[in-house]
Protein backbone atom coordinates (compact mmCIF):
# COMPACT_ATOMS: atom_id res chain seq x y z
CA UNK A 1 0.00 0.00 0.00
CA UNK A 2 2.90 2.35 -0.78
CA UNK A 3 0.57 4.42 -2.96
CA UNK A 4 -1.03 5.72 0.23
CA UNK A 5 2.28 7.11 1.53
CA UNK A 6 2.18 10.49 -0.28
CA UNK A 7 -1.33 11.17 1.03
CA UNK A 8 -0.42 10.10 4.57
CA UNK A 9 2.77 12.19 4.38
CA UNK A 10 0.77 15.27 3.39
CA UNK A 11 -1.87 14.70 6.07
CA UNK A 12 0.82 14.17 8.69
CA UNK A 13 2.65 17.33 7.67
CA UNK A 14 -0.58 19.33 7.75
CA UNK A 15 -1.16 18.09 11.29
CA UNK A 16 2.37 19.01 12.36
CA UNK A 17 2.01 22.44 10.75
CA UNK A 18 -1.08 23.06 12.89
CA UNK A 19 0.97 22.87 16.10
CA UNK A 20 2.36 26.20 17.39
CA UNK A 21 6.12 26.66 16.95
CA UNK A 22 7.70 25.10 20.02
CA UNK A 23 9.86 22.32 21.35
CA UNK A 24 6.67 20.25 21.45
CA UNK A 25 6.14 20.69 17.71
CA UNK A 26 9.70 19.60 16.96
CA UNK A 27 9.37 16.57 19.21
CA UNK A 28 5.98 15.55 17.74
CA UNK A 29 7.45 15.76 14.24
CA UNK A 30 10.40 13.67 15.40
CA UNK A 31 8.21 11.00 17.02
CA UNK A 32 6.07 10.69 13.90
CA UNK A 33 9.15 10.40 11.69
CA UNK A 34 11.66 7.60 11.37
CA UNK A 35 10.99 4.24 9.76
CA UNK A 36 7.45 3.65 11.03
CA UNK A 37 5.30 1.44 8.80
CA UNK A 38 2.04 3.32 9.50
CA UNK A 39 0.34 -0.04 9.50
CA UNK A 40 -2.78 1.00 11.39
CA UNK A 41 -3.92 3.82 9.11
CA UNK A 42 -3.11 1.66 6.10
CA UNK A 43 -5.28 -1.15 7.43
CA UNK A 44 -8.21 1.23 7.68
CA UNK A 45 -7.64 2.88 4.30
CA UNK A 46 -6.92 -0.33 2.38
CA UNK A 47 -10.10 -1.93 3.73
CA UNK A 48 -12.11 1.08 2.54
CA UNK A 49 -10.53 0.81 -0.91
CA UNK A 50 -11.14 -2.95 -0.98
CA UNK A 51 -14.85 -2.20 -0.70
CA UNK A 52 -14.73 0.05 -3.75
CA UNK A 53 -14.56 3.43 -2.00
CA UNK A 54 -12.08 6.30 -2.27
CA UNK A 55 -10.11 6.32 0.97
CA UNK A 56 -8.62 9.83 0.67
CA UNK A 57 -11.55 11.68 2.34
CA UNK A 58 -10.86 9.65 5.49
CA UNK A 59 -7.12 10.37 5.85
CA UNK A 60 -7.51 12.46 9.02
CA UNK A 61 -9.36 9.68 10.84
CA UNK A 62 -6.73 7.21 9.66
CA UNK A 63 -3.94 9.47 10.91
CA UNK A 64 -5.66 9.49 14.31
CA UNK A 65 -4.79 5.81 14.59
CA UNK A 66 -1.13 6.54 13.88
CA UNK A 67 -1.10 9.30 16.48
CA UNK A 68 -2.45 6.93 19.12
CA UNK A 69 0.04 4.23 18.16
CA UNK A 70 2.94 6.71 18.29
CA UNK A 71 1.81 8.06 21.65
CA UNK A 72 1.83 4.51 23.02
CA UNK A 73 5.38 3.92 21.72
CA UNK A 74 6.73 7.19 23.10
CA UNK A 75 5.36 6.42 26.54
CA UNK A 76 6.29 2.72 26.34
CA UNK A 77 9.93 3.67 25.68
CA UNK A 78 10.22 5.89 28.77
CA UNK A 79 12.61 4.87 31.58
CA UNK A 80 9.61 4.23 33.85
CA UNK A 81 8.33 1.70 31.29
CA UNK A 82 10.67 -0.24 28.98
CA UNK A 83 13.57 2.24 29.09
CA UNK A 84 14.39 1.75 25.41
CA UNK A 85 16.82 3.91 23.46
CA UNK A 86 15.98 2.99 19.85
CA UNK A 87 12.66 3.27 18.01
CA UNK A 88 11.87 3.45 14.28
CA UNK A 89 15.56 3.42 13.48
CA UNK A 90 16.40 6.49 15.58
CA UNK A 91 16.95 7.40 19.24
CA UNK A 92 13.73 7.31 21.25
CA UNK A 93 11.96 10.61 21.88
CA UNK A 94 13.05 10.92 25.50
CA UNK A 95 16.67 10.30 24.49
CA UNK A 96 16.57 12.83 21.65
CA UNK A 97 14.76 15.45 23.78
CA UNK A 98 14.03 14.67 27.44
CA UNK A 99 11.55 12.72 29.54
CA UNK A 100 9.21 15.64 30.23
CA UNK A 101 8.99 16.48 26.54
CA UNK A 102 8.36 12.83 25.65
CA UNK A 103 5.50 12.63 28.14
CA UNK A 104 3.94 15.78 26.70
CA UNK A 105 4.38 14.48 23.15
CA UNK A 106 2.36 11.41 24.06
CA UNK A 107 -0.28 13.55 25.76
CA UNK A 108 -0.59 15.79 22.69
CA UNK A 109 -0.78 12.91 20.21
CA UNK A 110 -3.50 11.14 22.17
CA UNK A 111 -5.58 14.29 22.57
CA UNK A 112 -5.16 15.40 18.96
CA UNK A 113 -6.19 11.99 17.64
CA UNK A 114 -9.78 12.57 18.71
CA UNK A 115 -9.77 16.05 17.14
CA UNK A 116 -8.68 14.52 13.82
CA UNK A 117 -11.66 12.18 13.91
CA UNK A 118 -14.02 15.06 14.63
CA UNK A 119 -12.43 17.10 11.81
CA UNK A 120 -13.04 14.37 9.19
CA UNK A 121 -15.82 16.02 7.20
CA UNK A 122 -16.54 12.90 5.12
CA UNK A 123 -17.83 11.12 8.23
CA UNK A 124 -21.34 11.71 9.52
CA UNK A 125 -21.88 12.55 13.17
CA UNK A 126 -23.05 9.05 14.10
CA UNK A 127 -19.94 7.43 12.60
CA UNK A 128 -17.66 9.90 14.38
CA UNK A 129 -19.28 9.03 17.72
CA UNK A 130 -18.95 5.33 16.93
CA UNK A 131 -15.26 5.77 16.12
CA UNK A 132 -14.60 7.73 19.30
CA UNK A 133 -16.36 5.03 21.32
CA UNK A 134 -14.40 2.22 19.64
CA UNK A 135 -11.03 3.94 19.95
CA UNK A 136 -11.46 5.03 23.56
CA UNK A 137 -12.60 1.54 24.55
CA UNK A 138 -9.77 -0.21 22.70
CA UNK A 139 -7.00 1.95 24.15
CA UNK A 140 -8.27 2.88 27.61
CA UNK A 141 -8.50 1.22 31.02
CA UNK A 142 -9.98 -1.96 29.52
CA UNK A 143 -7.79 -1.97 26.43
CA UNK A 144 -4.24 -0.99 25.53
CA UNK A 145 -3.43 0.80 28.79
CA UNK A 146 -4.69 -2.21 30.74
CA UNK A 147 -2.41 -4.40 28.64
CA UNK A 148 0.53 -2.16 29.47
CA UNK A 149 -0.02 -2.43 33.23
CA UNK A 150 -0.30 -6.21 32.89
CA UNK A 151 2.93 -6.19 30.90
CA UNK A 152 4.76 -4.24 33.60
CA UNK A 153 3.44 -6.55 36.31
CA UNK A 154 4.68 -9.60 34.41
CA UNK A 155 8.35 -8.61 34.53
CA UNK A 156 10.37 -11.19 36.43
CA UNK A 157 7.22 -13.14 37.31
CA UNK A 158 6.13 -16.69 36.53
CA UNK A 159 3.34 -16.38 33.97
CA UNK A 160 1.62 -18.84 31.66
CA UNK A 161 1.12 -18.62 27.91
CA UNK A 162 -2.53 -17.77 28.63
CA UNK A 163 -1.40 -14.83 30.79
CA UNK A 164 0.85 -13.66 27.99
CA UNK A 165 -1.95 -13.99 25.46
CA UNK A 166 -4.11 -11.75 27.67
CA UNK A 167 -1.37 -9.12 27.83
CA UNK A 168 -0.88 -9.15 24.08
CA UNK A 169 -4.62 -9.13 23.39
CA UNK A 170 -4.96 -5.83 25.21
CA UNK A 171 -1.58 -4.24 24.51
CA UNK A 172 -1.26 -5.04 20.79
CA UNK A 173 -4.46 -6.48 19.34
CA UNK A 174 -6.93 -3.85 20.51
CA UNK A 175 -5.53 -0.94 18.50
CA UNK A 176 -5.34 -3.14 15.40
CA UNK A 177 -8.97 -4.06 16.03
CA UNK A 178 -9.87 -0.36 16.15
CA UNK A 179 -8.04 0.22 12.87
CA UNK A 180 -9.88 -2.49 10.99
CA UNK A 181 -13.20 -1.59 12.61
CA UNK A 182 -12.69 2.01 11.45
CA UNK A 183 -12.40 0.71 7.89
CA UNK A 184 -15.42 -1.55 8.26
CA UNK A 185 -17.79 1.06 9.68
CA UNK A 186 -16.63 3.69 7.17
CA UNK A 187 -17.47 1.34 4.30
CA UNK A 188 -20.72 0.27 6.01
CA UNK A 189 -19.73 -3.39 6.42
CA UNK A 190 -21.35 -5.97 8.67
CA UNK A 191 -21.10 -8.03 10.75
CA UNK A 192 -18.45 -6.08 12.60
CA UNK A 193 -17.56 -9.02 14.84
CA UNK A 194 -16.11 -10.87 11.83
CA UNK A 195 -13.73 -7.98 11.14
CA UNK A 196 -12.93 -7.70 14.83
CA UNK A 197 -12.06 -11.40 14.99
CA UNK A 198 -9.72 -11.10 12.01
CA UNK A 199 -8.04 -8.10 13.62
CA UNK A 200 -7.69 -9.88 16.96
CA UNK A 201 -5.93 -12.81 15.34
CA UNK A 202 -3.72 -10.40 13.42
CA UNK A 203 -2.73 -8.59 16.61
CA UNK A 204 -1.85 -11.79 18.44
CA UNK A 205 0.14 -13.02 15.45
CA UNK A 206 1.93 -9.66 15.30
CA UNK A 207 3.17 -10.01 18.87
CA UNK A 208 4.25 -13.61 18.29
CA UNK A 209 6.21 -12.35 15.28
CA UNK A 210 7.87 -9.70 17.48
CA UNK A 211 8.97 -12.43 19.90
CA UNK A 212 10.40 -14.44 17.01
CA UNK A 213 12.18 -11.40 15.59
CA UNK A 214 13.72 -10.67 18.97
CA UNK A 215 15.39 -14.09 18.74
CA UNK A 216 16.02 -14.35 15.01
CA UNK A 217 16.32 -10.69 13.96
CA UNK A 218 18.59 -7.80 14.91
CA UNK A 219 18.10 -4.24 16.12
CA UNK A 220 19.48 -2.72 12.91
CA UNK A 221 16.83 -4.50 10.84
CA UNK A 222 13.87 -3.96 13.17
CA UNK A 223 14.80 -0.38 14.06
CA UNK A 224 13.99 -0.83 17.75
CA UNK A 225 15.67 -2.00 20.93
CA UNK A 226 15.39 -5.60 22.10
CA UNK A 227 14.66 -5.11 25.80
CA UNK A 228 12.48 -8.10 26.74
CA UNK A 229 15.34 -10.28 27.93
CA UNK A 230 17.05 -7.42 29.75
CA UNK A 231 13.87 -6.59 31.68
CA UNK A 232 12.94 -10.20 32.38
CA UNK A 233 9.76 -10.06 30.35
CA UNK A 234 8.10 -13.36 29.45
CA UNK A 235 7.72 -14.08 25.73
CA UNK A 236 6.19 -16.94 23.78
CA UNK A 237 9.74 -18.14 23.10
CA UNK A 238 10.63 -18.35 26.80
CA UNK A 239 7.31 -20.00 27.67
CA UNK A 240 6.77 -22.35 24.73
CA UNK A 241 10.11 -22.69 23.01
CA UNK A 242 10.97 -21.74 19.45
CA UNK A 243 9.25 -24.56 17.56
CA UNK A 244 5.93 -24.34 19.43
CA UNK A 245 5.96 -20.57 18.98
CA UNK A 246 6.42 -21.00 15.23
CA UNK A 247 3.55 -23.50 15.20
CA UNK A 248 1.33 -21.01 17.05
CA UNK A 249 2.26 -18.34 14.52
CA UNK A 250 1.26 -20.69 11.69
CA UNK A 251 -2.09 -21.41 13.34
CA UNK A 252 -2.95 -17.71 13.55
CA UNK A 253 -1.84 -17.21 9.95
CA UNK A 254 -4.23 -19.94 8.85
CA UNK A 255 -7.11 -18.39 10.80
CA UNK A 256 -6.44 -14.99 9.21
CA UNK A 257 -6.38 -16.45 5.71
CA UNK A 258 -9.70 -18.19 6.38
CA UNK A 259 -11.23 -14.89 7.55
CA UNK A 260 -10.12 -13.17 4.36
CA UNK A 261 -11.96 -15.82 2.36
CA UNK A 262 -15.09 -15.57 4.53
CA UNK A 263 -15.17 -11.78 4.17
CA UNK A 264 -14.58 -11.99 0.39
CA UNK A 265 -11.36 -10.01 0.67
CA UNK A 266 -8.92 -12.33 -1.11
CA UNK A 267 -6.97 -10.51 -3.81
CA UNK A 268 -7.91 -7.05 -2.53
CA UNK A 269 -5.53 -4.27 -1.44
CA UNK A 270 -6.40 -5.14 2.16
CA UNK A 271 -5.41 -8.79 1.64
CA UNK A 272 -2.17 -7.69 0.01
CA UNK A 273 -1.35 -5.55 3.04
CA UNK A 274 -2.18 -8.45 5.36
CA UNK A 275 0.22 -10.61 3.35
CA UNK A 276 3.07 -8.17 3.93
CA UNK A 277 2.36 -8.42 7.67
CA UNK A 278 2.24 -12.20 7.69
CA UNK A 279 5.67 -12.43 6.12
CA UNK A 280 7.36 -9.35 7.60
CA UNK A 281 11.00 -9.31 8.67
CA UNK A 282 10.91 -6.19 10.84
Amino acid sequence: MEKLDPYLNETTQNYIDSIPESRLKKAVAYALGGSGKRLRPKLMLSLIESHGMDSKPFLKAALALELVHTYSLVHDDLPAMDDDDLRRGQPTTHIQFDEATAILVGDALLSDAFKLISDTNALDAQTKVQMVHILSEKIGSRGMVYGQILDIASEGQAVTSDDLMKINLHKTSHLLEASILFGAITSKRAPLHAYESLARNLGLLYQIQDDLLEVEGNEATTGKSFSDERRGKPTFITLLGLEKTKALNAAYEKAIQESLVTLHLKGTPFAQLISTILYRTH
